[in-house]
């Protein structure tokens, strides 16, 4: 009797699924939006927990710094990675997932700055640029920096060159407007930095963040979840309830 009830045992253990192993995505620091520190990650990684759990898949964020999250995700160290801006280079490399958030990058710049009037960025030639390595910007911007045409110094972090725009070593910085300002309010800058910034009224881009995996059948498969867990997100009003907490600032970690 006991061998046949530790028969049954094993068979019934033997049977049992086996969980499913989590979805590990390499992610950086871009707050509100994401970041290691911020409630739930910040307000990219919440949605995208959520929008996998709605398909029954566990994720695991992995922080790192943004050129290395992509080089991860290349390499085949993590499954995923949350998030990037539209880019056609990266779209022929990479599955792109359905739009996550929106974020509309402006100019910053020292209030004593003597700003001249401009159209297109070639009109800002005679200007320092500031630009954060592994980032996308935009096709022009890429075009005229590579031509030589504007004058730009590359720094590893936002923060860098917000410092570097406070001391006068850049003139100009393009960065999300809600992480440029919250990175100016934080504890990382002294304080009254915020009052010596100001911002170009006319938006220097608009981008749409993104999911990102390497292309195979299996990943097609898991970004379709992916896509559908969001489309639920968007259907039952889950993501506008993200927005207003990340506008009211209980994402932000403030």
């Amino acid at each position: 009797m006991k061998a046949l009830l530790a028969l049954l045992l094993s068979l019934c253990c033997w049977a049992a699924p086996a969980p499913a192993a989590e979805l590990l995505i390499s992610t950086g620091e871009y707050a509100p939006w994401c970041g290691e520190q911020l409630p739930e990650f910040g307000f990219v990684s919440r949605v995208v927990k959520e929008a996998f759990s709605r398909e029954g898949v566990q994720v695991r964020f992995r922080f790192m710094p943004w050129a290395r999250a992509l080089e991860a995700l290349r390499n085949g160290d993590v499954q995923a990675s949350s998030f990037w801006f539209d880019d056609p280079a990266k779209a022929k490399e990479f599955l792109y997932s359905a739009s996550i958030s929106e974020h509309r990058e402006l100019l910053f710049r020292r209030k004593d700055l003597a700003m001249p009037r401009w159209r297109k960025l070639r009109d800002l030639s005679n200007l320092r640029f500031g630009a954060t390595r592994s980032y996308t910007y935009t096709a022009e911007f890429r075009q005229l920096m590579q031509q030589g045409a504007l004058s730009v110094e590359e720094a590893n972090d936002d923060k860098t060159n917000l410092l570097k725009l406070l001391a006068g070593r850049i003139e100009l910085f393009p960065i999300d407007e809600f992480t440029g300002w919250q990175l100016l309010a934080s504890h990382a800058f002294p304080p009254g930095a915020r009052d010596l910034i100001t911002t170009e009224e006319k938006a220097f881009s608009i981008h749409y963040g993104h999911l990102l995996m390497q292309r195979s059948p299996r990943n097609e498969q898991l970004m379709t979840q992916f896509n559908a867990g969001l489309a639920k997100l968007r259907a039952d009003g889950t993501l506008d309830r993200f927005k207003l907490d990340l506008y009211r600032g209980s994402g932000t970690g403030q």
